[in-house]
């Protein structure tokens, strides 16, 4: 298991700053069909006075989307960016929290424990100088978000997942270089402007679950994997599989 001191932690939350001014700029809205199995998940397990907490919660626009699935009515929202949050309070009537996943003392002052926890589309935006760096940070938020878990209440983890690793690793660096060169998003022939900001490190769905399953006192009770068509270009730089994975984790006490 990785230990961050209080130095480790200032550095991430300093390095990810691009990323924070990025959503603050666009405020981009990603599509919540992917939480369709999240809806599921707490429709099964939970019940409508239950709470859930959003992590990077973003605009408002997925816990819109879970109350209006699930009809829970303890909804709270956890962002970087204030502007964020403003329109996701507007947006949902929720308490919200500013501050970072990869916090500790931040994560210790959230007054409130939680059934379940959303890390929607977040750790692929936790960067650090190298891709090791970078999934050591996911994996102290996902321990975080269980530390904001009641016992038995879980964690849905739904992140955007590639294959193989090393596609991966040369998007990471090329992003990572392109933001030393120009602030903006690099247009490849024409149309497709994915490189530069905000710098990213996928997963595959492979690794996601081996990380958790690394983790103690929690259990991965369901998992949802979607096949995604891959683009001309996503084939061109080596990419064979795009996935939505879906993962969820139950907080055990033994």
């Amino acid at each position: 298991m990785v230990a961050y001191d209080d130095r480790n932690i200032c550095r991430a939350i300093k390095m990810n700053k691009n990323s924070v001014d990025y959503f603050d700029k666009y405020t981009p809205e990603y599509a919540v069909s992917r939480l369709e199995y999240a809806a599921t998940i707490i429709n099964q397990y939970g019940h409508k006075q239950n709470s859930l907490i959003d992590i990077g919660c973003g605009t408002g626009n997925t816990l819109e989307f879970i109350k209006n699935k699930t009809g829970l009515e303890n909804l709270y929202g956890v962002d970087v960016s204030q502007g964020c949050l403003l329109k996701a309070k507007a947006r949902v009537n929720c308490d919200t929290f500013l501050g970072s996943v990869l916090d500790n003392n931040f994560i210790k002052e959230i007054p409130k424990r939680f059934d379940f926890v959303l890390l929607s589309a977040v750790l692929h935006h936790l960067i650090g100088k190298t891709r090791k760096e970078s999934r050591n940070y996911s994996l102290l938020a996902i321990l975080n978000c269980l530390k904001l878990l009641k016992d038995n209440g879980c964690l849905i983890i739904a992140e955007p997942t590639f294959c193989p690793s090393i596609a991966m690793d040369i998007v990471f660096y090329i992003k990572k270089l392109s933001t030393k060169i120009t602030s903006r998003r690099i247009p490849i022939f024409g149309k497709w402007n994915n490189i530069g900001a905000p710098v990213v490190s996928y997963f595959s769905d492979e690794q996601l679950i081996e990380m958790i399953n690394t983790i103690q006192h929690c259990q991965i009770i369901g998992k949802d994997i979607k096949e995604i068509r891959l683009s001309l270009l996503c084939r061109l730089v080596l990419i064979r599989h795009r996935r939505e994975t879906t993962i969820v984790v139950r907080k055990t006490t033994d």
